[in-house]
């Protein structure tokens, strides 16, 4: 047979068409769907070395497998039957060998030992820079952007099998892209750390040599009066958890996930305090306080009307649109966010804002009021800013204090109080080591101080109206 006279065969329209060929024992089965398989018939001896009945083996279809490489198949075919080898049992066991090293190296792939890596640090189980366990919020951060950036590329490869060529090819492109390739070098040099403690990788990690190509850039500041303002009244417009989210965010001054996250359970409605467990805050050393003033318990009591209404049962503050998660989709929520405050920096009029809301069959002139409003929006210049930049403002804003007509600092927060209540290491250098007593105990009635007066200060500047007197009395033990 050639191949040319293969290509000329035609399926029968019933039974099956056996074609021989000059090789011994190959023959070309024809079926009536089209398909061309090559079979081996051969005879294998049986134990007295007589040979037993006629026996079949597919080893291949046309085209895959062409005219010579099914002769050269029968041939070894041929020859294990003629050595008494059973032909079927040697491909099983070629198949299965064939299956478990597949199997070795997906569980050796960069996949997988990057899923360990995240699971042990869900768990707790992997050290940081800080010797301290890494928090869940980094984790899932790390998670995040090895999933997006990395795995696509990298995910299927065996870990000894990554080559620098391979990591700098990702890394060319994720910087063409203007995506973060600092941080994408510092996650794949993570997984191969993690592998090598695991006993997983031997040898030089292939991140060997690579430094960081992105200028250090600073990306968080202190927001304006005006930004706070806008932002503060861009989320009241905005509504639902996240807009709650960001109002709590800017009174109390505390950390995004744990915030977002916050549980019903965690609220401490007489006391009124929040108490976030241990297991979610960043620094690990217990659970931690947090005073609410009454802005921050209104808002909450918002929060609980609407779960109430919809006899949700997942226990969140802030869930997400499915309900049974924290509230997810930062990235297209902070740009509605964000056209908001443009809005509210360009002093839009309310009737600017019910026409940008408007939908449907519109009367001309409202049509052309919301194409004016928008336009604004458009044209009004936005600083970026990130919501961490909150966090920075409530402690850059206490430390400022208060201020005389000359512009002299003449009250400032405590530098200890504000650092147990924004949950920081307080420094307090060797002695930090003698002290064993009740941290929360000791700091709460002067954090709950401080965040009366910073809730205070916040409103005056979002409504512009002085709410009561903004300067306390408390002692400065630390300057």
């Amino acid at each position: 047979m050639t191949e040319a006279a293969v290509e000329r065969y035609r399926r029968p329209p019933t039974g099956r068409t056996e074609v021989s060929d000059t090789e011994p024992g190959l023959f070309l089965w024809i079926t009536p769907n089209g398909t061309k398989s090559w079979v081996v018939i051969f005879r294998l001896p049986d134990a007295g070395g007589k040979r037993s009945q006629r026996r079949k083996m597919v080893v291949g279809r046309y085209p895959a497998m062409p005219v010579a490489a099914a002769r050269t198949a029968a041939r070894e075919v041929m020859a294990l039957a003629e050595q008494g080898i059973d032909p079927e049992a040697k491909a099983a066991e070629a198949r299965a060998a064939a299956e478990h090293e597949a199997a070795s190296r997906r569980a050796r792939s960069f996949r997988t030992v990057t899923e360990e890596y995240v699971a042990a640090m869900r768990a707790g189980k992997l050290i940081g820079g800080r010797k301290r366990a890494v928090t869940p919020g980094t984790a899932i951060g790390r998670e995040s952007l090895l999933n997006r950036l990395v795995l696509p590329t990298l995910g299927d490869t065996p870990l000894a099998d990554v080559t620098p060529t391979m990591i700098a090819r990702l890394l060319a492109h994720i910087e063409k892209e203007a995506g973060p390739v600092d941080a994408t070098l510092k996650n794949v040099r993570g997984v191969f750390k993690f592998a090598q403690s695991r006993g997983l990788f031997h040898g030089a990690p292939p991140t060997g040599g690579m430094t960081n190509r992105q200028a250090p850039v600073k990306e968080v500041r202190a927001l304006s009066d005006d930004e706070l303002r806008a932002v503060w009244h861009a989320a009241a417009r905005q509504g639902s958890a996240f807009g709650a989210v960001i109002r709590l965010l800017m009174l109390t001054g505390q950390r995004r996930t744990e915030i977002a996250a916050l549980r019903w359970d965690e609220v401490d409605w007489d006391r009124q305090l929040l108490i976030v467990p241990a297991d979610r805050v960043k620094n690990r050393a217990g659970a931690h306080e947090v005073p609410l003033a009454e802005p921050a318990m209104a808002i909450l009591r918002e929060m609980r009307s609407a779960y109430e209404a919809l006899d949700s049962t997942s226990g969140l503050v802030f869930p997400s649109e499915t309900g049974d998660t924290p509230i997810s989709g930062w990235t297209k929520l902070r740009e509605k966010l964000d056209r908001a405050v443009r809005g509210e920096l360009a002093n839009l009029s309310e009737a600017e804002w019910r026409a940008i809301r408007a939908g449907g069959a519109l009367r001309p002139e409202t049509r052309q009021l919301k194409a004016d409003a928008l336009a604004k929006i458009e044209a009004t210049p936005l600083t970026p800013w990130r919501i961490h930049d909150l966090r920075h403002t409530f402690i850059t804003r206490c430390r400022d204090g208060e201020e005389n007509a000359a512009g002299e600092i003449t009250w400032s927060a405590p530098l200890d109080v504000l650092q147990a209540t924004v949950n920081h290491e307080i420094t307090a250098g060797v002695t930090q080591r003698y002290d064993h007593g009740d941290i929360q105990r000791r700091y709460r009635l002067r954090k709950r101080e401080l965040m009366d007066w910073w809730n205070r200060k916040l409103l005056t500047i979002v409504d512009g109206v002085e709410h009561e007197a903004v300067v306390l009395q408390l002692p400065n033990r630390r300057a």
